[in-house]
């Protein structure tokens, strides 16, 4: 009789644990392997981050407002400017296709993986001689997605007459797309491009530095 009691209050500790530990959820992969967020929509709390971001590659999914953020002189969603290039492929994988000479590279990536998705390219270059030699750093991003926008919701598929509305605005070279000529357009004092066909609408958005002339001149097609 009392070895059954015994085990009838052990059953009974048992399931009063069992109860407790029911409110908290062990921790799964979707909870512990996330980017940090904060209020710029750049985690520059934590350059360290590993963790596999697909929404600039894929370009699909329901994603917090800060992935598509862009920021001026700051960065795209979550790549930022001066952040080791490393980074930026641990985000969004091997790059579609990259090119590399003279310490500098541009890195491509298409949405589905497709040359005909919608694309985010990158220029890192490095500073050569000097002590972060070996660091390869971000100086440009491009997107052509329209889901980045600007805080003013600028970005792909504004026309040319609403950014000059929210950006002092200088003509400073053009290339030659598949649908004819496209003018780029950059504000210097903001760090931040538009590149606009001949429509008047924006075909893609490039962040750089702050009077940053050598980077925004550069071409990234």
């Amino acid at each position: 009789m009392m070895i059954k009691k015994c085990l009838g209050i052990a059953w009974i500790a048992i399931c009063l644990m069992a109860c407790g530990n029911n409110d908290k959820k062990p921790a799964t992969i979707a909870d512990t392997n996330k980017i940090p967020k904060d209020t710029t929509g750049l985690h520059l709390d934590d350059k360290k981050d590993t963790t596999v971001h697909h929404t600039l590659a894929s370009d699909t999914g329901d994603n917090s407002q800060a992935d598509w953020l862009i920021t001026p002189g700051k960065g795209i969603g979550h790549i930022v400017l001066d952040d080791d290039v490393q980074n930026v492929i641990k985000q969004l994988g091997k790059p579609d296709s990259a090119d590399s000479a003279m310490g500098s590279s541009l890195m491509v990536w298409f949405a589905g993986h497709h040359p005909k998705g919608n694309r985010t390219a990158v220029f890192a270059h490095r500073n050569m001689g000097g002590k972060d030699e070996s660091v390869n750093r971000v100086r440009k991003v491009l997107v052509t997605s329209p889901r980045f926008k600007t805080a003013e919701g600028m970005g792909a598929g504004s026309a040319k007459a609403d950014i000059d509305k929210n950006y002092t605005l200088k003509a400073i070279n053009s290339y030659t797309g598949k649908g004819g000529k496209v003018q780029v357009y950059t504000d210097l004092a903001k760090g931040i491009s538009f590149e606009i066909d001949n429509g008047g609408k924006c075909v893609g958005v490039v962040v750089h530095k702050v009077d940053d002339t050598a980077a925004a001149y550069l071409n990234m097609h």
